[in-house]
């Protein structure tokens, strides 16, 4: 049974979280996808393939996929919070930090939690996972403390360190699934959806960006939906909600993150650049 705070945790994820990612049609369209009822028809096809892959793929190995998905968010976050202005490597640097703080930050700090979430994830076991999840771990530290330290000598990174004190504020005090959907919902979703307008102000209308983010949002609503239905006729509602959630996320993320991280943001900072 879960409480009212995983509830509405979850709720918040699915309902103001997940429609930043529904702007992807209008990035496509923008892109040039949209030239031709065939392209568009391509693109569409194309990304729900990628999405049954990811799916498929967690089936068969849920552990190597989930433990996939946690790195592929690190850098999907981070990237998303870093800044055009900076040197090559601090942007790395500050990519890995604010990504890993979300990731490997909330997991440590409610651990109990974490591994809860991570055995619905992958049907059993935690053991190997968070060996692979701890060795990364000591990986990232050393590239935290070294962004954190060269706050001291680079100014234009001082509002993104107290953006970061303060999430890791949250993330010591919230429960896990909470952190999450604070960080999800008030951070990386609203900086998204305004980096994503800006690029598509001179390309598409408002209008159409609304529109086309309404129709993608509604259809990931209604399969997650049905998903959910199908799942609570075997598995409980807690566990049901969790893999509809998060391995529905992974599979939206891996075409969305190529999409916006791998095409558009680098096509497009190399157009204002």
């Amino acid at each position: 049974m879960m409480d009212y705070v995983t509830i509405l945790s979850l709720l918040a994820v699915v309902l103001i979280g997940l429609p930043h990612g529904a702007m992807d049609g209008a990035v496509a369209l923008a892109m040039g996808y949209g030239r031709s009822s065939l392209r568009m028809a391509s693109f569409l096809i194309l990304y729900i393939l990628i999405a049954i892959a990811v799916v498929m793929f967690w089936l068969s190995v849920p552990e190597v996929a989930l433990f996939g998905f946690l790195l592929l968010s690190v850098w999907h976050f981070g990237s998303g919070d870093s800044q055009e202005n900076l040197t090559p490597i601090l942007r790395v640097l500050q990519s890995l930090s604010h990504g890993g703080l979300i990731v490997f930050g909330i997991s440590m700090a409610d651990r109990d939690a974490a591994d809860l979430i991570f055995s619905w994830l992958i049907f059993g076991d935690t053991a190997q996972l968070w060996y692979w999840f701890d060795l990364v771990v000591w990986l990232w530290w050393p590239c935290f403390a070294l962004y954190v330290a060269s706050g001291i000598v680079e100014t234009r990174i001082y509002r993104r360190l107290g953006e970061l004190a303060g999430l890791a504020v949250v993330v010591m005090v919230m429960p896990a699934l909470t952190s999450f959907a604070i960080y999800f919902c008030l951070v990386h979703t609203p900086r998204h959806i305004m980096r994503v307008l800006n690029m598509l102000k001179d390309t598409i209308s408002y209008r159409m960006v609304i529109s086309l983010t309404a129709i993608f949002t509604v259809t990931s609503w209604l399969a997650g939906g049905i998903l959910f239905i199908a799942l609570q006729q075997s598995i409980e509602m807690a566990p049901a909600s969790m893999m509809v959630v998060f391995i529905g996320l992974a599979a939206l993320t891996v075409p969305h993150s190529l999409l916006i991280d791998g095409l558009f943001r680098p096509s497009f900072e190399k157009r204002k650049g």
